[in-house]
C-alpha cells in the first residue's frame, strides 16, 4: 500500500534516492579503476552495519536503515 507523502516526507525520499544514486556511481567509477573490488563496498557496510548495531547511541535506528537501502543499492 502506497500513501501521499507530506512535503517532508517528500523531501527525505528524494535526498535518499540521490544518496543512493550518488553512491552507485561513486561505486562504479572506483571498481571501474580498479580502486574497489566488485561487492567489497556493500559487504564492508554490511560488516561496519553489524558492528555497531548492538552499541547503544553510536548509530540511530534511521542511519542504519538509510544503509541498509544504500547497501542493498549497491549489491551486485
Amino acid at each position: 500500500m502506497t500513501g501521499k507523502l507530506t512535503p517532508e516526507g517528500e523531501v527525505i525520499a528524494a535526498y535518499g534516492a540521490a544518496m543512493v544514486a550518488a553512491f552507485q556511481v561513486l561505486i562504479n567509477c572506483l571498481e571501474e579503476s580498479d580502486a574497489l573490488l566488485p561487492g567489497q563496498f556493500p559487504d564492508a557496510l554490511g560488516v561496519y552495519m553489524e558492528m555497531v548495531k548492538g552499541r547503544k547511541g553510536d548509530v540511530s535506528d534511521m542511519t542504519l536503515a538509510v544503509l541498509h537501502d544504500i547497501r542493498k543499492a549497491t549489491q551486485d
